[in-house]
């Protein structure tokens, strides 16, 4: 197979599958919007960053562990993979299980950190009242969409987050309209569908049909502490890229609250919906080649993994020109299919398209902090990721509001990408001539 086939064989399948997962937020969104309320929409808005830390959670563990297992498969050393992939299903069962247990105990707290006032408290208490107790399922399901694609199966991943997907647009119509649950049955929707993505990819694992199987395993502590160190070490970038969706809601919402009003949320969860459609759509492209750049770094077949990494520049921009397309022209028509305030609407129009010029320099920074863990040099990806997600970001609004403004809050978005796209460009440049070193010294 050409690596053109290879890159779209991979890449296309992850697009759609993240597409999915962003789907469930924006379902949910929408049938909250139209058949309860613009207030429940912004307590949904409230509780996003929290979901958000639970896939950031998944994919430390399914991304840190796909790297490794990457590297091992194309060293041939499946008795080892199989080995890390038991590990670790294992340890993200036991985790997210106690991380369950953590935010049934601390929900208030987590509501009151989150931003909630008084009027939206109770809202967001039912909606994430919901999420928690099926946040293992969150996790785990994300961890095994990432892993199907390691084991060579990228179809299994589509059809796992599509019928995840189907199922909540049909639980949230059935929950939320016909039973008027609210929030509680959008929280619900999403929770059985999870459960479902997880069922359906146990089943392909269980069956055995690839590379990666469970086994039995036997560990002593030193070797538990090498997985986990590892796969942090792997993952962590991609963590924080994820936990960045998280931080980009929250600090907004701490902005939008303070400067603007609380009912204002309702219009930045559209805003925010737009930017989490473009976003996966970027982390499609990420986690698509994610395997491949694994692949071959572990055989050491350099000029494959640099057509690779063309390719990959030349569709996110693509694919960022696309997606600032839409936000500009398609402004207006998005935020009616959430919202009915006409003064909303309209006020809202601008704000998002200046907050869609971030689109233009999001994806490239996000496959560069991508292309270092898959390369195994994730430091690169903790930088970048942690400059974009918080420092970076944090500063950049401030002085946007502060030296021009609140009309220029959004613009803080854009001009956050702009520099740490500086920096990811004299990251992407180390670490190549890393790479080349050390394949030369190998060859040596």
């Amino acid at each position: 197979m050409s690596l053109n086939k290879q890159f779209f064989k991979f890449v296309i399948p992850s697009i759609i599958a993240m597409w999915v997962f962003s789907i469930y937020t924006i379902v949910d969104g929408f049938f909250v919007a139209n058949f309860a309320g613009e207030l429940e929409l912004s307590a949904v808005t409230i509780v996003v960053p929290y979901v958000n830390f639970l896939f950031a959670i998944a994919i430390i563990t399914g991304v840190g562990s796909q790297t490794i297992i990457g590297i091992e498969l194309g060293k041939g050393n499946r008795d080892e993979a199989n080995k890390v992939f038991t590990f670790i299903i294992l340890f993200i069962l036991s985790f997210s299980i106690i991380l369950a247990l953590i935010g049934i105990i601390f929900m208030n707290q987590i509501i009151s950190f989150l931003g909630a006032d008084s009027t939206l408290f109770q809202l967001s208490h039912d909606y994430l009242s919901v999420i928690v107790f099926f946040s293992p399922f969150y996790i785990i399901a994300y961890a095994f969409e990432v892993l199907v694609k390691v084991d060579g199966f990228p179809k299994t991943a589509i059809i796992g987050a599509v019928s995840a997907c189907l199922t909540n647009i049909v639980l949230d119509y059935v929950l939320i309209d016909k039973f008027q649950l609210g929030v509680r049955g959008a929280a619900l929707a999403t929770g059985i569908a999870q459960f479902l993505s997880c069922f359906i990819f146990f089943i392909h694992f269980r069956a055995a049909k690839g590379y990666l199987r469970f086994v039995k395993i036997k560990m002593e502590f030193k070797e538990v502490a090498h997985y986990l160190k590892t796969t942090v070490i792997y993952g962590f970038g991609e963590f924080i890229s994820e936990l960045n969706t998280a931080t980009f809601v929250f600090i907004f919402n701490l902005f939008i609250i303070k400067y603007l009003s609380p009912e204002y949320l309702s219009a930045y969860a559209v805003i925010n919906y737009m930017s989490l459609f473009a976003n996966s759509t970027f982390q499609g492209v990420c986690h698509g080649t994610l395997p491949l750049l694994s692949y071959y770094h572990g055989s050491r077949e350099r000029d494959k993994s640099i057509k690779i990494i063309r390719m990959s520049f030349i569709f996110v921009f693509i694919i960022s020109v696309i997606m600032y397309s839409i936000a500009f022209f398609g402004a207006e028509s998005l935020f009616k299919m959430f919202l009915e305030n006409k003064n909303m609407i309209s006020s809202s129009i601008r704000p998002m398209r200046i907050y869609a010029l971030m689109y233009l320099l999001a994806g490239q920074n996000l496959f560069i902090a991508s292309l270092s863990s898959a390369i195994g040099e994730p430091q690169y990806s903790i930088i970048i990721n942690i400059l974009r997600g918080s420092v970076s970001l944090f500063i950049s609004i401030y002085l946007m509001v502060h030296l021009f403004g609140v009309r220029f809050l959004f613009f803080g978005a854009g001009v956050s990408e702009l520099v740490v796209f500086v920096i990811a460009l004299y990251s992407l440049k180390k670490m190549l001539d890393k790479s080349a070193l050390r394949l030369k010294e190998g060859y040596e």
